[in-house]
């Protein structure tokens, strides 16, 4: 079956199947918009995306051999490309790769039913915090956490008599993707790996990887429709997620923000802020040179702070809507550009704190709002910062009082704050057609 046309037929085939079709129709839709490709140099399946199109690598023998495991390997690999992981920059570049690739196994295993040949499953790493339903950047956090703690270090299991390895004292299972070699520890010699994610490293040179993935799962969407009425519930997901709601984890941060806001303008706030004239007695007083030791010079602080840190405080209360919030992770993408970012949800209480990795995940809370939280003085002086960006729909209680630094309050909402201190943005579509207004009016002067 190396022919790529008998290759095709047979997957087509297998995707028309109805005992298939009728339990998996997304999954048949975004394997059906797959190129298949035999590659015995894969042990079962592997997934890669190239000049914008994904690739399905099958190594054809092993499913002759092991028929069993083709429909649970065909979701996980669905899995691994609707997630975003082969597409998504926030899995690039982690710390520790190995502990990528282990959390990314967990969540592409999660919630598939059919067999699967020695999964890796969170329930594994319960011991680290691993949880259902978590993100995979969640559990990366988690396993990372739990190694730079001391944690004893697992590597992926190799067989033929190699020996186990446990992370927390639980053992560490075989990747679905394909088999991979135990890894070396404290500085022993380093194997060559037998990976099925090798080519996960071509979506580097990609910049439109996302976009990619989120056309092809619109795609599956729009080909299947709504589930039919009385249909299993099961089959109107897709790793445990509507379609719609993987569109907007995809659209989180890969499309376009809707409305306008001039983040450089913005920013020069907290840049003159952090570059404003200090007294100091290192410097004689122009105005009084004969006064020295009574009267301090100034000067202004060295360096151009190009990238100031700030903090971002997001308003995760149900009054701000899931398009309020997509909007959110839209312009966090284009604010990081400018300045490094330290997101805080907070609804009545603050929720969580983490540095921005490029994408908003589940934002924790969904509560009442209180906008007091973020500026407590104690929180404020364990995360030095710039400044404040602050996205809200203002309904909620402010400090009575303004911080010593500055706040931008970005307003989905704006005539309903009464806040008297902070500058103001209006996180709205007329801000951006008024921009779009200005630029042309200018333009006509000139």
């Amino acid at each position: 079956m190396s022919d790529p046309s008998d290759l095709g037929a047979w997957l087509g085939a297998f995707l028309r199947d109805p005992t298939f079709l009728d339990r998996y129709p997304y999954y048949a839709a975004v394997l059906g918009k797959m190129h298949p490709v035999a590659d015995p140099s894969v042990k079962r399946l592997a997934v890669s995306l190239f000049d914008g199109r994904f690739f399905l690598h099958i190594n054809v023998e092993s499913f002759v051999d092991e028929p069993r495991y083709l429909r649970g390997v065909l979701l996980h690999e669905v899995h691994h490309v609707v997630l975003g992981h082969l597409a998504h920059p926030k899995f690039q570049g982690a710390a520790d790769p190995e502990l990528m690739d282990l959390a990314l196994e967990m969540s592409a295993n999660e919630h598939i039913e059919e067999p699967l040949p020695d999964p890796i499953v969170w329930q594994a790493y319960t011991s680290v915090g691993i949880r259902a339903g978590q993100s995979s950047i969640e559990r990366y956090e988690k396993l990372y956490a739990a190694a730079r703690a001391g944690a004893p270090r697992s590597r992926p299991g190799g067989g033929g008599g190699e020996p186990e390895r446990r992370v927390a004292g639980v053992r560490r299972e075989q990747p679905v993707a394909g088999a991979r070699r135990e890894q070396p520890v404290a500085g022993a010699r380093r194997e060559q790996p037998v990976d099925d994610h090798r080519f996960w490293g071509r979506r580097v040179a990609d910049p439109g990887a996302v976009e990619h993935t989120r056309q092809l799962v619109q795609s599956a969407l729009d080909e299947v429709g709504a589930p039919a009425e009385g249909a299993d519930p099961r089959s109107a997901l897709i790793a445990g997620k509507s379609p719609g709601r993987l569109l907007e984890d995809l659209t989180g941060v890969a499309s376009t923000p809707r409305a306008f806001l001039d983040w450089k303008t913005a920013l020069r706030m907290f840049v003159a802020r952090a570059r404003a004239p200090r007294h100091t007695w290192a410097r004689p007083s122009r105005r009084f040179p004969e006064e020295v030791g009574r009267f301090p010079g100034r000067t202004w602080s060295p360096g151009t702070i190009t990238r100031p840190s700030l903090l971002v405080a997001i308003d995760t209360s149900m009054s701000m809507s899931a398009t309020e919030l997509e909007e959110v992770a839209r312009q966090l993408a284009a604010l990081s550009e400018h300045a490094r970012l330290t997101v805080v949800e907070c609804d009545t209480e603050i929720t969580r704190c983490y540095p921005f990795t490029g994408m908003l995940e589940d934002v924790a809370g969904r509560g009442g709002t209180d906008l007091r939280p973020v500026f407590d003085e104690g929180f404020l002086a364990a995360h030095p910062t710039n400044g404040v960006v602050y996205f809200t729909d203002g309904a909620g209680p402010c400090p009575a009082h303004a911080p010593r630094l500055p706040v931008l309050w970005v307003l989905t909402k704006p005539d309903e704050f009464a806040c008297p201190w902070g500058e103001r943005a209006k996180l709205t579509r007329e801000a951006r057609v008024a921009a779009a207004r200005s630029a042309g009016a200018r333009r006509r002067a000139r």
